[in-house]
């Protein structure tokens, strides 16, 4: 787009952490934290944190020809995702692990082989690399939101308020 001279604007968001909403059985009833982060960790964002700088960052001004890495401020491992949980719960919560044979096959029991393939290959590389925030990612995200990007635990609070209440 630049060699073209092409007006831009690109706001790459990580894993949502509205994903593990469709986890409430899995957590609360197993016991399991079931999602393949490893040990190396992602930088998952908030999905209102997204909307938020999508919505700046494509109407206003001064944005054009810049990226926006769209993260939250923690670096999630599935052990610590676990933990979060198990705090939250006040029950153990452990993590399952990063058997991908047994992951894809979960996930073809929800989605098509081929979207299942491609979701493994997306956290076969956070097992393999992780995926977390670049240097000055976060006060970059911070500076565009007006506060620091929504963290992991915060939203896990308000999902656990959430499921007690249903």
């Amino acid at each position: 787009m630049r060699e073209f001279d092409w007006p831009f604007t690109i706001v790459r968001p990580n894993y949502f952490y509205q994903n593990d909403l469709a986890l409430k059985d899995a957590i609360t009833k197993a016991g399991v934290y079931p999602v393949p982060l490893g040990t190396t960790g992602i930088s998952a964002v908030d999905v209102r944190d997204i909307a938020k700088a999508a919505a700046i960052a494509l109407t206003g001004d001064g944005h054009l020809g810049k990226t926006y890495n769209l993260i939250g401020p923690d670096i999630l491992s599935g052990d610590g995702v676990a933990s979060i949980w198990s705090k939250l719960l006040g029950k153990p919560i452990r993590y399952g692990g990063h058997d991908m044979d047994t992951f894809e096959e979960e996930m073809r029991t929800k989605s098509p082989s081929w979207s299942a393939f491609d979701i493994r290959m997306m956290f076969q590389g956070y097992l393999e690399r992780g995926f977390t925030a670049g240097k000055g990612d976060v006060d970059a995200l911070t500076k565009l939101l007006g506060h620091p990007p929504r963290r992991y635990e915060d939203f896990a609070k308000e999902a656990a308020s959430a499921w007690a209440a249903a």
